[in-house]
């Protein structure tokens, strides 16, 4: 796990494919859903929480259709559909997941300690999910972390899905989306924001990818954060 030391009471992690029970092209630390056996997830997610020292059996993680839409976090919720959750109540894990697209944290530094989650890929990300995640913390100030996500060297794209952004995001039909979530970050008033800056689709030894893998199967990895009690 990447841990973000985010300024203020938080616990916030980046999970890698490492450590988890899940087998075959789930290897290992799975936290997503789809295809993979249900008890596996549900230990890799314990897993992942405890790393953090956070509660499993409240863990609230959106059904990601890739939206602009961010929800208040329920304990226990993971059927509303949305790609960004936010929480002020202390002890509530929050989880997005992401296979190349991009995993954000976002935490209030100013007002009534908050934070929110986001799984961004381009249409979350051309469609203001970033902006939204911020607005619904309510914070004078803010600081962010991108995670690790498909990088500039490998997410291809058709001229379609560059429109959406920046011209100079995209070179040579690849757009970054690092930069993109940045810039969107900066629109939304948040001044302090770090990257991984670790490619998902070059690091198979780290990271599940979408793109890498292609739709016979893969796992997912994600972001988790609380508010401390």
């Amino acid at each position: 796990m990447i841990v973000w030391e985010a300024p203020g009471p938080y616990r916030v992690g980046f999970t890698t494919r490492q450590g988890g029970v899940s087998g075959g092209v789930y290897s290992s630390l799975n936290l997503g859903s789809r295809g993979d056996e249900p008890q596996a997830v549900r230990e890799n997610r314990r897993l992942a929480c405890a790393q953090l020292g956070l509660d499993a059996t409240r863990l609230a993680v959106n059904r990601q259709q890739h939206t602009a839409t961010v929800n208040r976090a329920r304990a226990g919720s993971t059927r509303v559909v949305g790609d960004g959750l936010w929480s002020d109540e202390p002890g509530l894990p929050l989880l997005a997941l992401a296979a190349d697209c991009v995993p954000i944290a976002i935490v209030a530094t100013s007002g009534r300690p908050a934070l929110a989650v986001v799984h961004a890929g381009w249409r979350g990300l051309a469609g203001g999910v970033v902006g939204a995640a911020v607005a619904a913390l309510g914070a004078p100030e803010a600081a962010a972390m991108i995670g690790p996500a498909i990088g500039p060297c490998c997410y291809e794209v058709g001229p379609e899905v560059s429109a959406r952004f920046d011209p100079d995001l995209t070179r040579g039909g690849l757009l970054d989306l690092w930069e993109a979530s940045l810039r969107a970050l900066r629109a939304a008033g948040v001044a302090n924001v770090q990257r991984a800056e670790l490619c998902t689709r070059c690091n198979p030894a780290l990271f599940f990818s979408y793109r890498r893998s292609g739709s016979a199967g893969y796992g997912v990895q994600g972001v988790i954060g609380a508010l401390e009690r």
